[in-house]
């Protein structure tokens, strides 16, 4: 019972601690060829510490068949598979040609085949003793043989460290440096413990326990250097460096967690435990936790939910929402992604607005113009259309510059929006001319509004410092149906009337001539 309590401490601990790393490195990325090439050397040298204990445990005469079938497959697997990482880490295997890789690392393994082929092992002792609590292999050629191919190989292993170190730059710089650090103690171990026999002193194969502190080093290299970082770690860096927010909703959509770009995006400290609604608009609400429930009971993903937030200064952006529902802890949640799309809203409504604006004075521009007076033709009982056209505006740009010119022309456009809101609307249609809508109007009215148009072009001089510039225009108009049924006809009567103003002494207005007697003596007098 004694010899099973040491052996445990000597064989079965050092077991258990290359198997877990062995696990943990694979589990960590299964899909990396380097998490299994580290994974199975780590676990073939746990398979030496285990075939030791058994040994060790059994009777001197199973000894060879242990050596032969279980301890010498180990120890060959660990000579290839450690080759292949290290030409694998150092991108030495890039330089290899690829009829050679990977296949030329496992060439020692076809002394597996040989082994369970012909029943022998001719690399191993085949000869054992016990000594107190161990079995022991007999020191002799074949041991000592196998123990400097061992080392053998081992510098060859440091040889490629080195040039390893001399090529990269990166962080694996660092790790190499690690490896090669361990590499020269562990070569240093074997010589002392692997040329020796220290029969009833160390256990046998003491040379073995270099592998712990290969272990070692790697858990160095995985902390420090963040080597062969696990798929828990590369979604939590994604998660926290994400620049879009990412939240985790229970069922009843309460936050509970949330990246920083969450907090950023919220401009809040607190998050965790409330409601997601309650950072949405209240107008938005409804229709966010039905569509949130709807797809929570069905843990349907939904893309490109377009939405808006609340932020903590109550500034409402708009954002677009990705969400798929996943297991945690035994329960269904929702994995929220939103993106903040407030400067593509932005950009969106500054091109919208431009497509329908003239870019100096803000008002509606031509398309806009004959799209809406195109429609208003349809729903009204009648139209007017009113051609306002500057005098002697060149003579202000020559004069004053095309700044000030600019300035006049916003002037305007600001007198006939308030001029004709109640009524319409006025839109600029080219360098100095401006279209007006008015909705039915009968002829007194129109004779009303252009007088009072030219009053107010009268009563608001456009003032440069102490100078003021007056506004004069020359105005025509016309109207449906009795002067056409389509917005070309009354565009070219209203703009008739106009140059009939226009040739005619100026800065007046006429209505586009009828058969209608009462309207023709009103018409015609420039002002």
């Amino acid at each position: 019972m004694a010899h099973l309590f040491l052996y445990t401490a000597v064989y079965l601990i050092p077991t258990f601690i290359m198997f877990y790393m062995a696990i943990d490195i694979l589990l960590r990325n299964p899909k990396r060829s380097q998490h299994r090439l580290l994974s199975l050397f780590t676990f073939a040298y746990g398979m030496l510490f285990l075939g030791e204990f058994f040994r060790n445990a059994a009777p001197v005469s199973m000894s060879p068949a242990f050596v032969t079938y279980w301890f010498g497959n180990a120890g060959l697997l660990v000579f290839s598979t450690s080759l292949h990482f290290i030409f694998r880490i150092s991108n030495l295997w890039k330089k290899m040609p690829r009829f050679l890789y990977p296949g030329i690392f496992y060439v020692p393994m076809v002394i597996v085949l040989i082994t369970y082929i012909f029943q022998t092992n001719v690399i191993n002792s085949q000869q054992f003793e016990r000594i107190g609590s161990f079995i022991y292999p007999e020191f002799n050629a074949s041991y000592l043989i196998t123990m400097t191919v061992g080392n053998v190989f081992h510098l060859l292993v440091i040889g490629l460290l080195f040039y390893a170190r001399t090529q990269l730059r990166d962080t694996r710089r660092g790790i190499i440096h690690v490896l090669l650090g361990v590499a020269l103690l562990v070569l240093v171990w074997d010589v002392v413990f692997g040329y020796n026999s220290f029969y009833g002193v160390m256990p046998p194969y003491a040379y073995m326990y270099g592998g712990l502190f290969w272990a070692g080093a790697l858990t160095i290299a995985m902390r420090r250097f963040d080597y062969l970082a696990s798929y828990q770690k590369r979604f939590a860096t994604l998660y926290n460096l994400n620049p879009s927010a990412i939240l985790l909703l229970d069922r009843h959509g309460r936050i509970e967690s949330a990246n920083p770009a969450a907090y950023t995006l919220l401009k809040e400290q607190e998050l965790l435990g409330h409601p997601f609604v309650d950072y949405l608009p209240e107008k938005k609400q409804r229709g966010w936790l039905e569509h949130y429930e709807v797809h929570f009971a069905s843990q349907r993903k939904f893309n490109e939910y377009e939405t808006k937030i609340l932020t903590l200064e109550q500034q409402e952006r708009y954002v677009v929402m990705d969400a798929d529902f996943v297991f945690i802890e035994q329960e269904i949640h929702g994995m929220l992604l939103i993106r903040d799309i407030q400067s593509f809203k932005e950009a969106e409504q500054t091109i919208r607005f431009f497509a329908y604006h003239d870019p100096l004075t803000k008002i509606p521009n031509r398309r806009n113009f004959y799209e809406r007076a195109g429609q208003a033709i349809l729903e009204q009982d009648s139209i007017t259309i009113v051609v306002v056209d500057l005098d002697g505006f060149k003579g202000i740009n020559d004069t004053y510059g095309h700044q000030i010119g600019d300035a006049f022309l916003i002037h305007l456009a600001r007198l006939l929006e308030r001029t004709v809101e109640p009524l319409g609307f006025a839109a600029r249609v080219g360098g100095d001319e401006f279209f007006l809508l008015l909705h039915n109007q009968t002829p007194e009215q129109l004779h009303q509004f252009a007088t009072s148009l030219l009053q107010t072009f009268q009563d608001n001089p456009f003032t440069l410092a102490e100078e003021l510039i007056e506004i004069r225009t020359s105005i025509g108009l016309s109207y449906s149906p009795d002067h056409g049924i389509s917005l070309d006809t009354l565009i070219h009567h209203a703009d008739q009337a106009m140059y009939h103003i226009k040739y005619n002494g100026k800065n007046g207005y006429r209505i586009h001539d009828t058969l209608d007697s009462v309207q023709r003596p009103s018409e015609g007098g420039s002002r």
